[in-house]
């Protein structure tokens, strides 16, 4: 039904559209792009429980700032169908938009510190381009980590999946701005997750890294960090 009535929405652009503009070249271009994007929208479905992080894969965004307590950026994150996730510390607005997504602060004393981090975890990403913003209550430096499995496949006996980093440390941001994380997820064991920061002052340091490795040899075993 739901294929039915797109096909009913795009027939009705077609429709309306004068027959002169549909010999402009940049016309016919955007039209294809939306119909692609929209099919491979379609392609993917959304997890229904955290049990399906599995077989849909997973991501994982880790922040923190040096300082006691909470950290002193938030972040919000947008994914290719534009639902949200995160928390605005300048408009105090939070959002949860997604089918299977958490956040929260984490504030575990791990090495002998009383900083937290903030955490934001998504069972079952759709495969595209994702914004994530961080942004800052107040001139400080932040450390982002970005961690991502994709789906698990068969691969003879056990199944099979990728995960992949991205990480930053000591990025310096003023108060009352915002840093841009391009990052691109597929749900594909063949493809790594890459982001691109965007709109902040400097950046110290990246590493990125990315291996495969067996999660599950048969469905009575567990899977490790779920």
């Amino acid at each position: 039904m739901l294929n039915c009535r797109i096909v009913k929405v795009l027939t009705l652009f077609v429709v309306i559209i004068p027959r002169p503009a549909l010999c402009d070249r940049s016309l016919v271009d955007f039209l294809n792009y939306r119909d692609a994007r929209i099919r491979n929208v379609l392609e993917e479905v959304d997890p229904q429980d955290d049990r399906d992080c599995l077989s849909m894969g997973e991501l994982d965004i880790v922040f923190r700032t040096d300082n006691n307590g909470a950290p002193n950026v938030g972040v919000m994150l947008t994914d290719p169908r534009g639902r949200r996730i995160g928390f605005d510390p300048l408009t105090k607005r939070a959002w949860q938009q997604f089918p299977e997504a958490e956040g929260y602060i984490d504030c575990d004393d791990l090495h002998g510190s009383d900083a937290c981090r903030g955490v934001v975890q998504v069972c079952g990403p759709v495969s595209g381009t994702y914004k994530l913003e961080v942004i800052a209550r107040q001139t400080t430096d932040y450390s982002l980590s970005i961690s991502a499995r994709s789906k698990a496949v068969l691969d003879g006996r056990s199944l099979q999946s990728s995960h992949s980093e991205e990480d930053w440390n000591n990025v310096a941001i003023r108060a009352r701005s915002r840093s841009i994380v391009l990052l691109n997820y597929s749900r594909d064991p063949q493809q790594s997750v890459t982001a691109q920061l965007q709109h902040t002052a400097h950046a110290h340091s990246l590493e990125s890294r990315s291996h495969r490795h067996p999660y599950l040899k048969s469905s009575e075993h567990s899977v490790p960090g779920q």
